[in-house]
């Protein structure tokens, strides 16, 4: 090339004669035809460093240390989650093994489905969540901490659900660290998050806590405020508890004997109400109501009020719900004894959440309830769909032996059209110990019927052995 052709040259004058083409401007240029200038003009564009912009947005790097679903798994996997048929206990089955095995779906994997991705985001791992997040246009950007480097200087950053798993991991270890760390945190907190840790506090509640909970009583959200106030009240430092009152206007105390062990309580039940009305009217009486606070206010001992109340089903159930929030299991082993329903009695109360309970006494909750039905269980669907969702787990394996030994399915009506779905939910339901003699069972059925279910056995069964080969 000549000295004249320089790249300076050709950006200040060959390409913008080009652009606007030669009539123009011309081309004329010693040693050089049009073509070759094209040429030229053509090799500078193509070597030319962009222009670098003016501002860069940098995302920090998430750190999710989960091990991806294995390649074998993953279409079984879409295609299990992609079907418009498939039921909603295979759906929580599976997310509630991505969580509790450590593992996370396969990023290519995730338009298709992104709907389990956006219902479950928060038990899939780091990943999943930014990915939701990301598509969701008003989204703001977080912090998205994976749980093994969660510390007391960066946990109050966290998502939600992590922020509240690691506070209610640091009040079992340490009431008083955990409390201090909640105070210093809860200014920053938006009003759903404080009433999550404020709900996480009744871990280990003690007196010592009594000066925060009072500091909240003109918190910004009144939930907060009231659920505060009833947490002082059942460290008995407040009398000032609504639910309490009227509870208490309900239950009437008469006596059958001379002796106090004559002692009968009735609820009274508003008149308007009639069958299926009765329990979720009860809960809510005694949702917000705790067993020291009503054996206080009656001056009676628990199992003096147990057996006070053993002729009427409606207060027992108060007392079940009692025992079920504080997870009293010795208590509701003595109520269940007087009243065999009180399952299916807590099932129509629509009661939603086992709260602070460990996975074992989840199970041990789930055995007691389940301990009177073992000859004769319920057929109801959603009744086990229920059981599910609130263990939020496979049921203990006596529960499933109990579904063989009494042929459960072979009662259940509509069997024809509607076993699929019931295939699902006890593959959902069944413990690992028991998933082969499920698949014997399910081989049995009409493979139209049972495909689903196996395949949710199979998917659940290889990240099992995932984690373990791990």
């Amino acid at each position: 090339m000549g000295s004249l052709m320089k790249g300076s040259t050709l950006e200040t004058q060959v390409v913008p004669a080009l652009l606007s083409g030669a009539p123009r401007q011309s081309l004329a240029m010693v040693e050089f035809t049009p073509l070759q200038l094209l040429s030229l003009a053509g090799q500078a564009l193509r070597f030319a460093r962009p222009v670098p912009p003016s501002a860069f947005s940098a995302e920090p790097e998430i750190s999710d240390p989960r091990r991806i679903l294995p390649e074998h798994l993953r279409r079984p996997l879409v295609r299990l989650l992609t079907d418009r048929k498939v039921s909603a206990p295979a759906t929580r089955a599976i997310a509630q093994a991505f969580d509790s095995l450590g593992l996370r779906p396969h990023p290519f994997d995730f338009p298709a489905i992104e709907p389990f991705l956006s219902s479950f985001a928060e038990r899939l791992g780091p990943t999943a969540e930014r990915w939701v997040e990301r598509q969701q246009p008003t989204a703001e950007p977080g912090s998205y901490f994976a749980d093994d480097i969660l510390d007391d200087t960066n946990w109050a950053q966290a998502r939600p659900a992590r922020r509240v798993a690691y506070f209610e991991a640091r009040r079992c270890t340490n009431s008083f660290e955990a409390r201090a760390l909640l105070e210093s945190a809860w200014p920053q907190q938006s009003a759903d998050v404080r009433l999550r840790l404020l709900e996480a506090l009744q871990i280990g509640l003690a007196a010592e806590d009594q000066p925060f909970l009072a500091s909240l009583e003109k918190d910004r959200s009144p939930r907060v405020r009231s659920l505060a106030a009833r947490l002082l009240a059942r460290l008995g430092a407040s009398g000032n508890n609504p639910a309490l009152q009227a509870c208490l206007e309900r239950i009437h105390k008469t006596n059958s004997g001379i002796l106090r062990e004559g002692a009968v309580l009735r609820l009274d039940v508003p008149a308007q109400l009639k069958g299926e009305a009765i329990p979720p009217w009860v809960r809510e009486i005694f949702g917000d109501v705790s067993f020291a606070e009503l054996t206080r206010a009656l001056k009676f001992e628990e199992q003096e009020l147990i057996e006070a109340a053993a002729m009427q089903e409606e207060l027992l159930l108060g007392f079940a719900l009692m025992a079920t929030a504080e997870c009293r299991l010795d208590l509701l082993v003595q109520i269940v004894a007087y009243v065999p329903a009180t399952g299916v009695k807590l099932f129509e109360s629509r009661l939603d959440s086992l709260g602070r309970m460990s996975p074992e006494d989840r199970g041990r909750w789930a055995e007691t309830i389940a301990e009177p039905y073992k000859t004769s269980l319920p057929d109801n669907y959603f009744f086990w769909d229920w059981l599910h969702r609130l263990l939020d787990r496979a049921v203990p394996a006596s529960i499933l032996t109990a579904v063989f030994e009494t042929n459960l399915l072979a009662g259940v009506q509509g069997f024809e059209t509607a076993g699929g779905a019931w295939l699902e939910l006890m593959a959902a339901l069944c413990p690992s110990s028991l998933r082969d003699p499920l698949k014997e069972r399910m081989a049995a059925y009409d493979p139209a019927l049972s495909s689903q279910a196996l395949t949710l056995l199979e998917i659940l069964d290889g990240m099992e052995k995932t984690k373990n080969d791990g």
